[in-house]
C-alpha cells in the first residue's frame, strides 16, 4: 500500500481522521520545530488562548497538547488498529496546521510506511515524538506532566474508540487497543484504562481517565464527558442513559 491509500482507510472508516501528505500554505508548522524551539512553542501555544476561551497560560498548554496527540496519533494508531501499515511519525517528518488556531489537521511528510507490533509502534509515536512534545511542554510552562500524560493517553484512547464505534471488527480494535496501552504503560500507567458496560441489550466501550485536562478552568467551564472530577455514580448513570437511548 501507498501513504496516500493507508490515509483514504483510514479516512473512510472515520471521515474525522484525515492525514495530508503535504504540508503547503502558512498554517502549516512542523513538528520538529515545536518539539526542538521553545520559543516557538512558547508563542504558538499562547496565541490558542483566546481560541481555548482562557487567559491562563497553563490551561491553554494542557488543552493545546491534548489537540496536538490527538491530530498526531489519530490516524496512525486508526491505522494500527485496522491493522494497516503506519505512516512515519517522527516529528521532523511530520507537520501540523494551526488554523483555529489549535491544531486541526496533520500531513505525514515522508512516503514511507510501517507495520509495526505494538511495542514499536509505542516506542516511535510515545517515545520518539509525543515523549519530546511533553517535555517541551512541562519545560515551558507551568502545567504537570502527569496531566499532560493524561492527555496523550486520552487523545490515544479517543482514536481507536472513534475506530471502533465505525463499521470496523469492534473486537479486534479493542484488542489491539489493549495491547498498544500495555506496550505503553511507562508512559500511561495509571493514567486511565478501558472499561466495558453493557445495558438494555447495548455495549458500551469507555475510557476512564484519572486526570482532568483542564478545560473546566475556562470560560466555558465545561467538563469532559469522562473527565475525572465527575462522581463515579453520576458518570456510570450518564453512560446507562446512553445505552438505553441508543436501545429505544
Amino acid at each position: 500500500m501507498t501513504l496516500e491509500q493507508v490515509l483514504a482507510a483510514v479516512a473512510q472508516q472515520v471521515s474525522y481522521l484525515r492525514g495530508s501528505v503535504t504540508a503547503d500554505g502558512e498554517d502549516w508548522l512542523g513538528c520538529g520545530v515545536l518539539v526542538s524551539d521553545p520559543a516557538v512553542l512558547a508563542e504558538v501555544v499562547r496565541a490558542t488562548r483566546a481560541g481555548f476561551a482562557t487567559d491562563d497560560d497553563a490551561v491553554a498548554a494542557s488543552l493545546f497538547t491534548q489537540a496536538y496527540a490527538f491530530r498526531v496519533a489519530g490516524v496512525v494508531l486508526a491505522a494500527y488498529a485496522l491493522d494497516l501499515p503506519v505512516p512515519d511519525v517522527a516529528p521532523d517528518v511530520t507537520a501540523v496546521r494551526l488554523d483555529k488556531p489549535r491544531p486541526s489537521a496533520v500531513a505525514y511528510l515522508s512516503p514511507q510506511l510501517h507495520r509495526l507490533e505494538a511495542d514499536a509502534l509505542a516506542i516511535e509515536l510515545l517515545d520518539d515524538h509525543l515523549r519530546r512534545f511533553v517535555d517541551a511542554i512541562h519545560g515551558a510552562f507551568r502545567v504537570g506532566e502527569r496531566l499532560l500524560w493524561g492527555n496523550v493517553a486520552s487523545s490515544c484512547a479517543t482514536a481507536f474508540r472513534a475506530v471502533e464505534s465505525s463499521d470496523a471488527d469492534s473486537a479486534r480494535v479493542r484488542d489491539r487497543a489493549e495491547e498498544f496501552f500495555a506496550a505503553a504503560h511507562q508512559w500511561f500507567d495509571g493514567l486511565g484504562g478501558f472499561t466495558v458496560l453493557r445495558h438494555a441489550d447495548q455495549e458500551g466501550w469507555y475510557w476512564d481517565r484519572t486526570s482532568c485536562c483542564l478545560w473546566f478552568r475556562t470560560t466555558n467551564g465545561q467538563l469532559c464527558d469522562n473527565c475525572s472530577l465527575i462522581d463515579a455514580a453520576e458518570l456510570h448513570q450518564r453512560r446507562l442513559d446512553e445505552l438505553s437511548e441508543r436501545a429505544s
